[in-house]
């Protein structure tokens, strides 16, 4: 799975997409539905919108 999808930390999540950027990919679905407290679903979405969003703009 973590080969495969954009699970890591935010260097690597952003590496991530960025490959999938230069293969002409524009949008990006973020599901963090899988189990996971509400607490630890909202940390893991501030951090994509804090540390991952920023390398898109």
């Amino acid at each position: 799975m973590r080969k495969n999808l954009a699970i890591g930390s935010a260097n690597e999540v952003i590496t991530r997409l960025k490959h999938y950027q230069a293969l002409g990919y524009d949008e990006f679905a973020l599901w963090i539905d899988s189990g996971m407290t509400f607490e630890r679903k909202k940390a893991s979405l501030t951090r994509f919108i804090n540390q991952v969003m920023p390398e898109f703009h």
